[in-house]
């Protein structure tokens, strides 16, 4: 992780709507479907992978 503390994990969990660590497998998996044929009708979208960072 590229927190620091332990105290800063948690203050940026507490940001979030999901009250956890995202985790780089779901940034991933956001990744492959923008690779994939399933998502070609998607254009122009700026889309967040931040569990609700508020």
């Amino acid at each position: 992780m590229w927190f620091k503390t332990q105290d800063a994990i948690d203050q940026t969990v507490q940001r979030q709507l999901i009250r956890r660590v995202l985790l780089g497998e779901e940034i991933a998996r956001t990744v492959l479907f923008l690779a994939a044929d399933d998502s070609r009708m998607i254009t122009k979208q700026s889309i967040a992978v931040d569990a609700g960072l508020r």
